[in-house]
């Protein structure tokens, strides 16, 4: 293949999921955010044909995989005032979301002899780096903020905030989840999470309406 069918394929592909975000949005924000997502996208589509061209690193399934993603969770969560999605070559995509107020989403999980979560926080702000994970099938999300677990313990009520890797998948019904690991407060403990994150968003959003 030549350069110049390389470069035209890029455009094609790069196009393609801009069109995809552009598509989605209409679902997810007031006409008046969608123009200001839209402003933000038109930013992002010479960053997605670069992207494109990188086919090595970043696969046309694997951004399409990021865009679904991306997409169901932004479209779950309620109180969206507006997002960023900015391709960061060579292979990943920075995601910033503002909401307009905090959500907490009751969680019961025991975790430890004693100690449950009690619920996930989440702020007004969203914002994290993600790299397609092709074992995992999912968008592997370095989080810088968003996120915080709150737990119950036999000494009070703390509450970690989530930083680093945590893991956006669907499981085997086809449901959004996210899968990390934190330590139990007060120690150095490792605990596996799995976060029915779609369940709970519903949960809260049929209380708001």
């Amino acid at each position: 293949m030549s350069a110049e069918d390389k470069t035209v394929d890029a455009a094609k592909m790069s196009r393609m999921v801009y069109e995809e975000m552009e598509r989605k949005l209409q679902d997810l924000l007031s006409p008046e955010n969608i123009r200001t997502a839209q402003v933000t996208l038109d930013g992002a589509l010479q960053s997605l044909g670069h992207l494109a061209k990188k086919g090595a690193q970043i696969s046309k399934d694997g951004l399409q995989t990021s865009v679904d993603l991306i997409s169901e969770l932004v479209r779950d969560l309620t109180g969206v005032i507006s997002f960023n999605v900015i391709p960061r070559p060579p292979a990943e995509i920075e995601v910033d979301i503002h909401l307009k107020n905090e959500t907490e989403l009751p969680l019961k999980q025991p975790v430890a002899p004693f100690v449950d979560v009690e619920a996930v926080c989440i702020g007004k702000r969203i914002h994290f780096q993600g790299l397609i994970d092709k074992e995992k099938n999912g968008l592997r999300c370095n989080v810088n903020e968003g996120f915080a677990i709150r737990f119950t313990t036999p000494l009070g009520k703390p509450t970690v905030a989530l930083h680093g890797t945590v893991l956006l998948k669907r499981d085997q019904n086809k449901e959004l989840v996210m899968e990390t690991t934190t330590h139990l407060p007060g120690t150095t403990m490792p605990i596996n999470l799995t976060i029915p994150l779609k369940q709970l968003l519903l949960q809260a959003r049929k209380k708001v309406f």
